[in-house]
């Protein structure tokens, strides 16, 4: 426990540190077509995953990668892509900062009217103290800054009304049912049990799962020291091995999970009870040179094949990742 609290005041002077540098103009985003990218292939559907994003939203220097990743995205829409979803992991602000919040706003509205963009609440957006603590889940100013760019959500199911932390969104993929299932930082017991309810009623349709913290930066499923128990107060709270065990491990109608918070990149490959393999996946951008450098995650879901293809692949320079731990595939029928 002393390493995680050590862990924690190192993590809350880099956010005091970042928070100086928060007082800049931002320049005001604009859209241009782009030649298509033969990353693509026109007979698949994708989903994007933009991991971590307070770095961007935080400092005007790193606006212009921000804005080239949406106007990329903006521009394969526009070639006939079809992307199905972006998928954000939460932490939109340190701090939990109105003024980041707007930046997000202004730069994702350029997309959102034409691509559900789907975000989690991330520790980052809560209000805490000078010990780092959270002493009020409704301090966040997540669903007020959100609803704007929710508008074409087709949101199927609410644990609170029209609170975004806690959400089903509907949707398909190839012509299948599946849902995103968005859960709050460290999610409460009462949240877990809704999930459950909702998924175990709703066994014709299969769900992705969307989270802020649930793998460490090697890629294990965090058990002990997790933020939310570092940090959450006056509330119940569950850890990623716990929500793994109540709600995950036991309804084979979860495809996957994904979460951010933690590294860069990593997967896990977890067996459930019925013995399917079930990818774990964390895409984190805060750590990145120049606030995330225009990376993003990449699910090619293919019509004539059986399983997604993940890749983190650079928007800016048009090349993939190196690095292993950044492919995979797993099932998706």
């Amino acid at each position: 426990m002393k390493y995680y609290k050590l862990t924690l005041y190192a993590w809350l002077l880099w956010t005091c540190i970042a928070c100086q540098k928060k007082d800049q103009t931002f320049p005001v985003p604009t859209l241009k077509s782009i030649p298509f990218d033969p990353v693509f292939n026109h007979n698949s559907e994708y989903i994007l995953v933009l991991g971590d994003v307070q770095e961007y939203t935080g400092n005007v220097v790193y606006a212009p990668y921000f804005a080239s990743t949406i106007n990329w995205i903006y521009s394969q829409y526009l070639h006939g892509i079809k992307i199905k979803y972006i998928l954000q992991t939460g932490d939109i602000t340190w701090g939990n900062r109105p003024r980041q919040y707007k930046v997000y706003q202004q730069y994702t509205d350029l997309i959102t009217k034409y691509i559900p963009m789907i975000a989690c609440v991330g520790n980052h957006d809560y209000t805490y103290d000078e010990k780092g603590e959270i002493v009020d889940r409704y301090s966040s100013l997540f669903t007020e800054y959100i609803t704007p760019c929710a508008q074409n959500w087709p949101i199927a199911n609410y644990f609170e009304p029209r609170r975004l932390e806690n959400i089903v969104v509907s949707g398909q993929l190839q012509q299948m049912p599946y849902d995103i299932l968005c859960l709050e930082f460290g999610p409460r017991s009462e949240v877990i049990a809704w999930a459950n309810r909702y998924v175990a009623s709703h066994r014709d349709r299969k769900f992705i799962l969307l989270t802020h913290e649930f793998l460490t930066r090697n890629g294990e499923r965090i058990n002990k020291g997790s933020y939310a128990e570092l940090q959450l107060r006056n509330t119940s709270y569950s850890t990623p091995e716990q929500l793994w065990q109540k709600l995950i491990k036991n309804n084979d109608n979860i495809l996957c999970v994904l979460c951010g918070h933690n590294g860069f990149m990593q997967h896990l490959f977890s067996k459930n009870s019925t013995g399917r393999e079930v990818a774990q996946m964390l895409f984190n951008l805060q750590y990145q040179a120049n606030g995330g450098d225009g990376w993003i995650q990449l699910w090619e879901i293919p019509a004539d094949r059986d399983s997604i293809h993940v890749q983190t692949y650079n928007t800016i320079r048009r090349t993939f990742s190196s690095d292993p731990v950044g492919t995979f595939k797993f099932k998706y029928r």
